[in-house]
C-alpha cells in the first residue's frame, strides 16, 4: 500500500494536469545546490590541496629549530631523523640586505649544506653561487652572471666603526618555486658561505619533507635533545593561511546552506499547494479503508524519497561534471596563474557535506508543511463539506 502510494504522489507531480510547478522548480532547485555545492567544494578544495601541496614542498612538512649547539647540534639531529627513518637537510636560515647598485631589497638567504643531496625542488639545478627567483632577480635588476652582494646589519667588523659584513657572489641560475611569498624573498647559497660571513660553524635549521606523526616525533625529540630542539609543523608555521583556508571552506557551506534553505520556503509553499489538492484523494483513500496512520507513514516516505532523490541526481550530475573537468578540462586560466587547469580534490567528506546539508534542511522543511496540513486536516470534516 505505501509503494501505492509513493508512485501516486510522484505520478502527480510530474504528470498529472493539476501539477504544481513550484513543487517541480522546487525540486530543481534542490538539485542544482548539491551539483554546486559539490563542484565548488572540489574546485576550491583542489585549489587549497595545489596550494599546500605547492608550500610544502619548498618550506617543508616540518622543520626543527636548533637553539644551541649549531653545525655539531644539526649533524647529531640528521642522525636521529635518519633512525626514524626521515631524511633531514641541514641550513643556516638568515635575514640579509641584497643590493646591486642603487637597488635594496631584504631577503631571507638558506645556506644549505651541500656535503649531502640538496632539498627535492632543487631537482637538477645544481648549487655553486647564488640562486634566486626571476621575480626577485627583477626587483633588484639583477641579470645571469652578474655580481650579486649580500649586506648582513646583525655581523660587524669594527674598522672605523661598525661595518656590516659583506659577501659578493654571482647569480648563476634561476630557481622558481611557484609560491609567491618564497620567490619574492629567498634566495639560497652554500653553507659555508653564510658560516665564513657570520665566522663560525652555525646551522639552525634541519627541514624534513616526509608525512610524520608529529607528536610521536616532538616526544622523541625532547627525550633525546631536551629544549635545545623545537620541532615545528607546516601546520603550526603557517596557523594562519590554515585558519583562511578553514573560513573559506565554512562560508561556503555557510552560504549554499542558505540557498538551500530559500530552495526550501519554496519547497514549504509548494508542497502547502499540493497537499490543497490532493487533500480530495487522500481522504478517498481513507474512505476505502486506508488507515491515516498508513496515509501519514507514506507521506513521510515520499517526502523522503523526494529530497534525497533530488541531492543524489544532484550529486551524480556533479560528480560527471567533474570528471570531465579533471580529465577533458582546458587551460582557461591566465598565464600569471600557477595552476592553468582547475584542479579537482573529490572527498568523501565533501560528497557527504553536499549530502547531508540539503538534504536535512530541505527534509525539515517538508516535514514542518506536512505537519502543518496535519494540525488543519481533519477527513470527516472534508468529506462532510464535500456533501
Amino acid at each position: 500500500m505505501q509503494a501505492s502510494f509513493t508512485r501516486y504522489f510522484f505520478k502527480y507531480i510530474f504528470f498529472a494536469k493539476t501539477r504544481q510547478r513550484l513543487l517541480f522548480l522546487a525540486i530543481l532547485g534542490l538539485i542544482i545546490s548539491s551539483f554546486a555545492l559539490l563542484v565548488l567544494q572540489s574546485t576550491m578544495g583542489g585549489l587549497q590541496d595545489k596550494l599546500i601541496g605547492r608550500s610544502k614542498s619548498v618550506n617543508g612538512n616540518g622543520v626543527l629549530f636548533i637553539n644551541e649547539g649549531g653545525y655539531a647540534k644539526a649533524r647529531e639531529v640528521k642522525r636521529y631523523l635518519k633512525t626514524k627513518k626521515i631524511k633531514g637537510y641541514i641550513e643556516q636560515e638568515l635575514e640579509l640586505l641584497l643590493k646591486n647598485g642603487n637597488y635594496l631589497a631584504p631577503v631571507i638567504v638558506h645556506g644549505l649544506d651541500d656535503k649531502s643531496d640538496l632539498p627535492p625542488y632543487f631537482e637538477d639545478v645544481k648549487l655553486r653561487e647564488v640562486l634566486l627567483s626571476p621575480s626577485l632577480a627583477r626587483r633588484v635588476n639583477l641579470d645571469l652572471g652578474d655580481q650579486v652582494r649580500l649586506i648582513s646589519p646583525a655581523h660587524t667588523d669594527s674598522i672605523m666603526g661598525d661595518i656590516p659584513r659583506t659577501i659578493t657572489l654571482y647569480l648563476e641560475d634561476y630557481l622558481s618555486t611557484d609560491v609567491p611569498e618564497v620567490d619574492h624573498y629567498h634566495l639560497w647559497v652554500r653553507l659555508k658561505v653564510l658560516q665564513n660571513m657570520m665566522r663560525k660553524k652555525a646551522a639552525n635549521r634541519v627541514r624534513f619533507f616526509q608525512e610524520v606523526d608529529f607528536d610521536e616525533l616532538r616526544l622523541g625529540l625532547k627525550e633525546t635533545f631536551g629544549p635545545s630542539i623545537e620541532l615545528k609543523s607546516w601546520n603550526e608555521m603557517n596557523s594562519t593561511l590554515v585558519w583562511a583556508l578553514s573560513l573559506e571552506t565554512t562560508v561556503m557551506v555557510f552560504l549554499f546552506a542558505a540557498m538551500t534553505l530559500l530552495v526550501s520556503l519554496c519547497i514549504t509553499s509548494g508542497l502547502l499547494i499540493f497537499f490543497g489538492k490532493v487533500k480530495g484523494d487522500l481522504a478517498s483513500f481513507w474512505i476505502m479503508g486506508g488507515s491515516k496512520a498508513d496515509l501519514e507513514k507514506s507521506t513521510s516516505i515520499f517526502l523522503l524519497l523526494m529530497s534525497t532523490g533530488a541531492v543524489i541526481i544532484g550529486l551524480l550530475l556533479g560528480l560527471i561534471v567533474l570528471y570531465f573537468l579533471e580529465h577533458y578540462g582546458v587551460e582557461i586560466m591566465p598565464e600569471e596563474f600557477v595552476d592553468r587547469k582547475i584542479p579537482i580534490k573529490i572527498t568523501s567528506m565533501g560528497v557527504f557535506i553536499s549530502f547531508i546539508v540539503p538534504t536535512s534542511i530541505s527534509m525539515a522543511f517538508s516535514l514542518m508543511s506536512f505537519s502543518q496540513f496535519k494540525k488543519e486536516t481533519n477527513f470527516l470534516d472534508y468529506v462532510r463539506t464535500i456533501g
